[in-house]
């Protein structure tokens, strides 16, 4: 067992010394009121643990529990039933096996089979939007994060557990682990005095009205922030970013914790590894005093806190300013390069040395860096101004300084400087007016969705919707917004590329392009993107293909962007030439503009080509 669990461990095993003593001290015959005693006395002393574990949130081995609760329920009475040292002998060593057995599994893993499907229509592709409700525990706070370990995923939910998870054919496969983040909003909440615990049916504008009107410590913002897993060969580093308070001082912190350990025992749960820590902010941020932030003295969701690896031994870092921005406070955080609030930093991973990489943020919530190495950031603005962002080493993105956003309840930001000032800040790429609460974002690397290839795909919170942004030239070029119909907390791109969402509501979302067998879902899939089936909408990049079959090649007289090639091909759209093109588009026509693949499977050809005969002109 991990370290962590010997505490418990040894709690059930005392509750099971102190339930055989008494046992013992009854001894009862084979019948009477001792015997109807005993199952009384081992509930009572167990249950005393059972609380403990409950009112603590421990997280410990459920096998273990049964294991040793069966065992003093059934052995420990049943030797003085039957009396005879033989029988005392096999009820030791079943409480020995069986403790073996559930130490050795101390993850268990479920199988969840059920899950809603709906259709997502997108400008490129229909989406498969298969949702998993209850298939974690749910958390006690809002918050979470996803990262890809091995060939299966991992889960950090707001209140620190970790789970794997995986999908075996349609079966979504959970596993809970026992190296929880060391997060500690038990600790919080005892200085708030109230529960660490999201109030029931309130988002986060609900929250902020009801906080406004006096200043306590909302332990529901106390939470976890980003996930990263850094993998070689066997080996695993585990990085977690999260709130921390400071006891005896008033204050917290934001922190990055690490875990190092063998991949395949920590996915097992048998790995004993412990967690250091690696980073912490500067200044404790204090909830009391006159440097505390007025209003609401903790506004958590303010942290930022996603990680991505610059290289192998540096980790950067996103840090909100946690509302420390010289209107609620004394303190401008995020101008001060002293601090560490409202910045993007370089952690050295050997010895936690760090360097400023960009300063002037107000809430980063999402980071990810391409291929070719562009640092690219999504950031919350107040009321509108959601940002994304081209992260440049030593750049000052402006906050508070300057911000297409306003103050609540206003039509204005306050602290904007005049225009000719803000030039010396670097500008977003891209802003949201209003607001639709950014939070990551992730750059699609992987062959599932070929048309998104390297466009950006960014997450929101008060939308609910994913955004899309192809990225052309450093700029974006349009973005198309898609309703999930959820708070997204965060999203990968999975192993086999499907997108993999987390949502405020405890709920995973996996999206995949809906795979039809019928000529018309795979025209819709692999065709519709570039070309019109009906003369309804006329032209799309490609010429409409309502009655292509029989046409003459290239004559279609509404569509001028005929490329050379295809001008020069001639002859007539047959059904042989279609499969041939479909196939493989520059062989038949080498020099197309028709930036597609083709199709390999020949069932789908025929399936398509089938489709394309209905079409009539």
């Amino acid at each position: 067992m991990p370290q962590a669990q010997w505490v418990p461990f040894s709690c059930l095993a005392a509750a099971f010394i102190v339930n055989a003593g008494v046992v013992a001290l009854l001894r009862p015959p084979p019948h009477g009121w001792r015997l109807l005693l005993m199952p009384f006395v081992t509930i009572a002393i167990f249950g005393i643990v059972f609380l403990g574990i409950i009112v603590t949130k421990t997280d410990f081995s459920r096998s273990i529990i049964i294991a040793m609760f069966a065992s003093a329920v059934v052995l420990v009475p049943g030797a003085y039933i039957v009396g005879s040292f033989r029988y005392r002998f096999f009820a030791l060593g079943s409480l020995i096996i069986a403790v073996i057995v559930a130490s050795t599994v101390s993850s268990v893993t479920r199988q969840i089979s059920t899950h809603d499907s709906v259709l997502i229509k997108t400008e490129y592709y229909n989406l498969k939007a298969e949702t998993y409700r209850g298939a974690f525990p749910k958390s006690a706070v809002h918050g979470g994060a996803l990262a890809r370990i091995g060939d299966h995923y991992l889960l950090m939910v707001g209140d620190g557990h970790l789970y794997a998870f995986g999908w075996n054919h349609d079966h979504l496969d959970v596993t809970s682990l026992p190296y929880r983040i060391p997060v500690n909003g038990n600790a919080f909440a005892a200085v708030a005095q109230r529960p660490w615990v999201t109030p029931p049916a309130e988002g986060a504008n609900d929250e902020v009205r009801r906080y406004a009107r006096k200043e306590i410590l909302n332990t529901e913002w106390f939470r976890t922030y980003g996930l990263l897993v850094q993998e070689s060969g066997s080996k695993i580093r585990v990085f977690a970013s999260h709130d921390f308070w400071v006891d005896g001082r008033n204050c917290w912190v934001e922190r990055v914790s690490e875990l190092e350990a063998d991949r395949a025992a920590f996915l097992r749960g048998t790995a004993s590894p412990t967690w250091t820590t690696l980073f912490e902010t500067t200044p404790c941020l204090p909830t009391r005093g006159g440097d505390r932030r007025r209003g609401i003295p903790f506004v958590g969701y303010f942290g930022g806190g996603r990680m991505a690896l610059l290289d192998a031994e540096t980790l950067l870092l996103t840090v909100g300013d946690f509302g420390f921005d010289g209107l609620a406070s004394v303190e401008i955080q995020a101008q001060d390069p002293a601090t560490s609030y409202g910045k993007t930093v370089a952690i050295n991973i050997r010895d936690g040395r760090t360097t400023l990489f960009t300063l002037g943020h107000r809430n980063p919530q999402g980071l990810y860096i391409d291929r070719s190495g562009t640092v690219w950031s999504t950031e919350h603005g107040p009321q509108g101004g959601d940002e994304l962002n081209r992260l440049v080493k030593g750049g000052n993105y402006g906050w508070p300084y300057a911000t297409y956003g306003t103050d609540y309840g206003s039509f204005s930001w306050p602290l904007n400087k005049p225009e000719p000032e803000q030039q010396h800040y670097t500008a977003p790429i891209f802003a949201w007016v209003p607001s639709v609460a950014t939070s990551n974002l992730i750059g699609i690397e992987r062959d599932l969705f070929s048309q998104w290839r390297g466009n950006l795909l960014i997450a929101s919170l008060k939308a609910k919707s994913l955004f899309r942004a192809p990225v052309v030239e450093g700029h974006i070029a349009y973005v198309e917004p898609i309703l999930i119909g959820h708070r997204i907390r965060d999203l990968i791109e999975g192993h086999d590329g499907r997108i993999i969402l987390w949502t405020d509501d405890d709920t995973l979302i996996s999206l995949r392009p809906e795979q039809g067998t019928t000529g018309e879902a795979l025209f819709a899939q692999k065709c519709s993107g570039c070309h019109q089936s009906t003369q309804v909408g006329g032209d799309r990049i490609g010429p409409n293909l309502s009655g292509v079959v029989g046409r003459k090649i290239a004559s279609l007289k509404s569509y001028p962007d005929y490329s050379a090639a295809m001008r020069q091909l001639g002859g007539v759209w047959t059904e042989k030439q279609l499969d041939a093109f479909l196939k493989a588009p520059r062989d038949l026509c080498p020099g197309t503009a028709m930036d597609f693949n083709g199709v390999v499977s020949a069932q789908e050809r025929n399936s398509i080509i089938g489709y394309l005969r209905t079409l009539r002109s």
